[in-house]
């Protein structure tokens, strides 16, 4: 085994999947081929080989807005403690610097002690939500399936409520086998879920109000069987409440930080859970 100073941080290609892949499910996280696909075709993505085996993972998803996702921030158990993880945020941190970019992260409560030496500011509390589909009521309003020619559309309604536009991404969620989506209309708000490694993942979700997030959630839990995760802004008592009485419980919180910013991008008002710490 090399010593860690000597040990290179490198970009990572399209190569490295089933390695990624590998990491996440070490830290059983629910990344999946796909995820680790799409980011290594749209991110800038950096790894630290030791004898060939990629032993550690972080990522910078640049958004068209002028802030990008770091995430996927992994080192395997057997290099803990040695700096891998500072180190590649050091060229996270560079990354962002060089393209003008700011950084934004979903921190666990242990990376928040990580990341805030380094710059990063709270910005907002989430809550992961655990339960186990199908739903138990009937949506509170209409809510109909979404077809692959509405996805341009909830892209408009996304951008306002995250802050950027993502099409991309969004087009890559809905196009995943399993995938579903829902909308009243698709000009007023939508909810995608999506298989997971280890459970589907319900978000991002947008709507005009907690009783319309509300009816996009229920129609999703209720085609969804087994393991559901969705990420949920912490100001949002009526949907947690609503949560909590059909079953689910809070996993683990998130704190969402900025790189020197402490206000969120896009319209919080809109935003009734993420799309996953990876993407934001």
């Amino acid at each position: 085994m090399g010593l860690t100073d000597e040990l290179a941080v490198a970009p990572l290609g399209a190569d490295a999947l089933a390695e990624g892949l590998a990491l996440t499910a070490e830290v059983s996280w629910n990344q999946t081929a796909e995820d680790w696909a799409f980011f290594l075709a749209q991110a800038m993505v950096f790894g630290v080989r030791d004898g060939g085996r990629l032993v550690a993972t972080a990522a910078v998803l640049p958004y068209p807005a002028g802030f990008a996702w770091v995430s996927l921030v992994i080192v395997t158990q057997s290099h803990r403690g040695r700096g891998l993880g500072t180190r590649l945020l050091d060229r996270c941190i560079a990354t962002l610097r060089s393209h003008a970019l700011v950084g934004m992260l979903d921190a666990t409560p242990a990376g928040e002690k990580v990341y805030a030496p380094l710059g990063f500011k709270p910005v907002l509390r989430l809550q992961r939500w655990e339960g186990t589909g199908p739903g138990h009521s009937v949506p509170t309003a209409p809510v109909r399936s979404l077809a692959a020619a509405d996805v341009r559309q909830i892209a408009a309604v996304d951008a306002n409520a995250f802050g950027s536009e993502r099409y991309t991404l969004l087009a890559d969620l809905f196009e995943r086998a399993g995938a579903r989506g829902f909308t009243p209309t698709a000009e007023s708000g939508y909810a995608l879920v999506r298989p997971g490694r280890v459970a589907s993942h319900l978000g991002p979700v947008a709507a005009a109000d907690e009783r319309g997030a509300i009816a996009l959630i229920d129609t999703a839990i209720a085609s969804t069987p087994g393991r559901i995760f969705l990420d949920v802004p912490i100001d949002w008592t009526t949907v947690s409440g609503w949560l909590a009485a059909h079953g689910f419980r809070v996993q683990r919180p998130f704190l969402r930080m900025g790189l020197g910013r402490e206000l969120p991008y896009g319209d919080p008002k809109r935003l009734f859970a993420t799309a996953g710490p990876e993407y934001g």
